[in-house]
């Protein structure tokens, strides 16, 4: 039963890094780590402060500032640039996997070059792959307009060659296609769980929002990944709940 906690839950709170993961390995051995805010792993200190706890790392690109999907090019390759800066961190962690958001489009009449920026993006980053021999998955998006990969398009999947998917089950909701990625079970090498109400992305401890767990929980425990507990600052009182239901659930 591999079960982590992101270090997101200590996003913008008084916690440091070092501070957080002596929490998080009382109660779990996969972490995911950020690259932003008071828990930014791209510092040097943080790097080595990571080498004295007994876990398992994934990591969690920027969620700010990186757009794959912009069809200016510019931007699409500085980022692409930028994932390269992140991969050689991944190495200095002995994180095995990364997770990306797949980008933006702010405008509708912007989303198709957007998406053809996409797909180009997702063939270079097969090479970049290759190259630093670290799994890179693309983590599906929640119901707002802006953002791309909000539902398993053909034409994304199509193209994502060895890349995987993190599959968020709290985004998938919103978007009313769990059962529609669970389909594809196959592309799926990390999970988010967290819970919601169905309207906002609101990062719930699991049982404290409208998913019915129990109506996926074959797939859950079929799928041989991290199940990764993503919830947000405010709700950090429940994450040893958390962590017991998600157990429950994997029984």
């Amino acid at each position: 039963m591999k079960i982590g906690v992101s270090t997101c839950i200590f996003l913008d709170t008084d916690k440091n890094l070092e501070e957080s993961l002596n929490i998080l390995e009382k109660k779990v051995k996969y972490v995911e780590l950020g690259c932003d805010g008071n828990l930014n792993i791209m510092s040097d200190k943080n790097i080595e402060i990571t080498k004295s706890y007994n876990l398992r790392y994934t990591l969690h690109c920027p969620i700010t500032d990186l757009n794959i999907s912009s069809y200016r090019e510019k931007i699409r390759k500085v980022s692409l640039e930028f994932i390269k800066d992140i991969l050689k961190c991944a190495i200095d962690i002995n994180a095995k996997l990364i997770v990306l958001h797949p980008g933006y489009s702010v405008f509708k009449s912007d989303y198709k070059k957007s998406l053809s920026s996409l797909i180009k993006s997702l063939k270079e980053l097969n090479k970049i792959q290759e190259e630093y021999g670290i799994q890179i998955t693309i983590e599906n998006m929640p119901s707002y307009d802006m953002f791309m990969f909000r539902h398993p398009e053909k034409s994304i999947i199509e193209n994502l060659g060895e890349l995987k998917i993190t599959f968020d089950i709290g985004h998938s909701f919103l978007n009313n296609n769990i059962k529609n990625f669970l389909e594809i079970s196959d592309l799926i090498a990390h999970i988010h769980i967290h819970d919601n109400n169905g309207v906002f992305d609101e990062h719930l401890c699991i049982g404290k929002g409208k998913i019915n767990f129990n109506d996926f929980k074959k797939d859950l425990k079929r799928i041989n990944c991290i199940k990764m507990i993503e919830m947000q600052k405010k709700r950090l009182n429940d994450l040893d709940i958390c962590i017991q239901n998600l157990k429950e659930l994997l029984k």
